[in-house]
């Protein structure tokens, strides 16, 4: 890490805002995603995006191929910073903790914070990632990417613990964590009465993590 955190994504309505680009691609992006997150990408049509956006269909075309070109602009910023590059804040706070158990549920609760702040875009890649290719393999890309330096910085934190299991890779990490993470969320819309409320519930995610993860 350098110091400089360049343009740090929190939220993507507020990372859309910083974007420069013209205000119907941005309003088309904003009604995509609380559509599709609303009634799913299949049940949203381009028609109902541009009358929601206030635009012509024919503007949506303008800077979108397709539908499913709108989508992937929507979450794919989301994907990328799910595990945030160059966020000294965030490693200051795994170099606190000194223990596999007290990093992952640190790194559990930050995450779901990111989670909670961009529910409506992690929704759409929880539901896409069953049935669509294009979004399965923009998280296989994520995972599997060597450039991603973040990923290398934190395994190297975790195996300063001692605790970590041998064969357990950066993209070991991400996929574990993601996907409790993201199953959570789908839990906590489509089957609320499982939960147990938001402190216990990550504290059990951290539970299994380290379960899995632990030597």
């Amino acid at each position: 890490m350098n110091g400089v955190e360049p343009n740090i994504f929190v939220n993507y309505r507020d990372w859309l805002e910083q974007q420069k680009m013209p205000k119907g691609k941005k309003a088309a992006l904003v009604a995509a995603m609380t559509l599709f997150s609303e009634n799913g990408f299949d049940g949203t049509s381009t028609v109902d995006v541009a009358k929601a956006a206030g635009i012509s269909q024919a503007t949506i075309f303008k800077y979108f191929h397709t539908k499913q070109d709108l989508m992937l602009a929507v979450v794919r910023p989301v994907m990328a910073h799910f595990f945030p590059q160059y966020r000294d804040e965030f490693f200051a706070g795994i170099a606190k903790q000194k223990t596999l158990t007290t990093m992952v549920h640190f790194m559990v609760t930050d995450r779901y914070a990111f989670i909670k702040g961009n529910e409506e875009a992690v929704k759409i890649i929880a539901m896409e990632l069953m049935t669509n290719a294009d979004v399965r393999q923009l998280f296989g890309k994520l995972v599997s990417d060597n450039d991603f330096d973040f990923l290398g910085e934190l395994l190297q934190y975790f195996r300063e613990t001692g605790e970590l299991r041998d064969d357990i890779e950066a993209a070991d990490l991400v996929r574990i964590m993601a996907g409790q993470l993201i199953g959570y969320l789908v839990q906590s819309n489509y089957a609320p009465f499982l939960l147990h409320g938001q402190e216990k519930d990550l504290q059990l995610m951290t539970e299994q993590i380290v379960r899995t993860i632990k030597k």
